[in-house]
């Protein structure tokens, strides 16, 4: 696992046409979408286990999806004219370079673009990534860390447990929709996993999240130094620091809070 003390390499930025080949109803709030990356020995993963690409999809049923193209120097832009795409942050749940596959995991719900495109998406479908990016990067000395997120950060949860090492703990509060969205996750590290399920989605909610009333109900921290990560609306994300920052005096700098999502806005 990264930690904050290497260094990383500059971004790169580059695009990659992808072709779903399979579309799975993972649970009634999730769908898994694994995607065939053209031109994928390219990507560059960050190997941050929230990274996360932007997902490029077409402007109107009517026109493809078209991506940058590299004029000169390193740098990209759309010298045929073509219209630019719709794109929305996902989370990587798994990359296998090897086979280079790639799977997202997209919250179904109504109203959002992508969210709209995934809950119609066909194995043939043509959509664009990007190179990742991600955050989640615990301190080497790290002893234990705790994962806050809503439903929109389960997939990095997933694969941040999937990744752990035998030595490695976690503590992690998931908010979820409804009991019939848990997971299962795989990990050979010393995991414990509350399931809240009290995210309303919705518009007369505007998705309503109870993650600062989770965060405050945890009233003590384990010693050692740890970590924290936390995930989920941007307002409430921010709550959530808040509470552990003022509240409990951990440390501001072994803290990453990211607004995964803004209420009563679309993800952009």
């Amino acid at each position: 696992m990264m930690s904050h003390d290497h260094d990383h390499p500059p971004y790169v930025e580059d695009y990659f046409f992808c072709e779903v080949t399979t579309v799975l109803r993972l649970t009634p709030s999730m769908i898994r979408i694994a995607l065939r990356v053209d031109g994928g020995e390219r990507l560059i993963s960050t190997g941050h286990p929230d990274e996360w690409v932007r997902l490029a999809l077409r402007p109107d049923p009517e026109t493809p999806v078209t991506l940058p193209i590299r004029v000169a120097d390193g740098k990209w832009g759309r010298p045929d004219g073509s219209q630019h795409c719709p794109n929305r942050p996902y989370t990587v749940r798994r990359w296998d370079a090897e086979r280079r596959e790639m799977l997202i995991d997209l919250v179904a719900h109504e109203g959002g673009v992508a969210a709209s495109w995934a809950m119609g998406a066909k194995v043939g479908d043509i959509v664009g990534i990007c190179n990742p990016e991600g955050r989640f990067e615990p301190p080497d000395d790290t002893s234990w860390m705790l994962l806050v997120t809503d439903i929109t950060g389960l997939p990095a949860v997933g694969r941040i447990l999937e990744e752990l090492g035998t030595d490695q703990r976690a503590i992690v509060h998931v908010e979820i929709p409804s009991a019939a969205d848990r997971q299962e996750i795989d990990s050979v590290g010393d995991v414990s996993v509350t399931w809240h399920e009290t995210h309303v989605r919705g518009e007369e909610h505007g998705g309503y999240t109870q993650l600062p009333g989770i965060a405050r109900a945890i009233e003590r921290l384990p010693d050692g130094p740890g970590y924290i990560y936390i995930a989920g609306e941007a307002r409430a994300a921010s709550e959530c620091r808040k509470h552990f920052r003022d509240g409990l005096g951990f440390d501001k700098t072994r803290i990453d809070a990211i607004g995964y999502w803004i209420k009563g806005q679309a993800r952009v």
